[in-house]
């Protein structure tokens, strides 16, 4: 099952410049790790917002709830969700 989830995270103003940088190392880790299993496709930043759009390939979907909930930043994300389908008039 084909997955585009829009991620855009707000950290709380009070968090530390050190706490950010921390979060943002295990996220790193984390995507990394799932996009070497396959199970993360691919990821596009979206210019000028601190968010991304990113493509999943998953089993089903409570494997993509344990991917995102599993993310360390995922307290502070917000999440849309949008199955996707392959295209008739895709050649790939």
């Amino acid at each position: 099952m084909k997955f585009m989830c829009q991620m855009s995270i707000t950290f709380p103003e009070s968090m530390s410049p050190e706490t950010k940088a921390d979060y943002q190392a295990q996220e790193k880790e984390y995507s990394q790790a799932l996009q070497r299993a396959g199970e993360f496709e691919a990821i596009y930043r979206v210019a000028g917002r601190y968010a991304n759009v990113s493509i999943f390939e998953v089993e089903s979907n409570d494997r993509l709830h344990e991917i995102l909930s599993g993310f360390p930043m995922f307290p502070y994300m917000d999440i849309v969700t949008t199955p996707l389908c392959k295209h008739p008039n895709s050649i790939k």
